[in-house]
């Protein structure tokens, strides 16, 4: 049968659309969701779900939005990166198992989806890339937990600073002034 409205190429297309996108619910990325602006590690975790060959290279592409730090050091695989790039071969995920792929930094600062470009591929030349959502969304309150309690102790170090340097001053005066008649 013959389809004249549409070419070979975008039968293809949509058809590689519809079975690739099974295959990315495997690969994720943690946390799945960020503020803006913030610095954040992600880690993206790499299946091989039935590659006999094993997983020997990944690539994952920031998009232009991120701020790209650095991306962490796996044991037995080598790293490399160009702009928005970094790319880790030479190790191997076997066969139904999974590796742990981190990157390091600065969330848009526009609310909406982020997409890394995530390429894994085999020693035979056989690769594929996914396309992995990162949900950026406002935040409320700029300043929680930690960085909170680390001010407050700050202002009640300064105050008790402050009440000690007066009760100096007080016991000065009190052991300097002349007594009374």
């Amino acid at each position: 049968m013959r389809f004249s409205g549409w070419s070979s190429l975008a039968i293809s297309v949509c058809s590689a659309l519809v079975f690739a996108a099974p295959a990315g619910a495997h690969l994720s990325v943690n946390p799945d969701t960020v503020h803006t602006g913030a610095l954040v590690d992600l880690g993206f975790s790499v299946p091989n779900a039935d590659d006999p060959n094993g997983i020997d290279h990944v690539t994952i592409k920031a998009p232009p939005e991120f701020v790209l730090d650095d991306g962490e050091a796996v044991a037995g695989w080598t790293q490399s990166r160009s702009g928005q790039v970094l790319t880790w071969t030479g190790g191997q995920i076997p066969s139904r198992e999974y590796a742990r792929f981190g990157i390091r930094g600065t969330t848009p600062a526009q609310a909406g989806t982020v997409f890394f470009n995530v390429l894994v591929g085999d020693r035979t030349g056989k690769s594929i890339t996914y396309r992995i959502g990162l949900g950026v969304v406002a935040h409320g309150t700029r300043d929680v937990g930690a960085r909170s309690l680390g001010k407050a102790a700050l202002v009640v170090a300064v105050i008790g600073a402050a009440l000690a340097l007066a009760a100096l001053f007080v016991g000065l005066y009190l052991w300097l002034r002349p007594p009374p008649p």
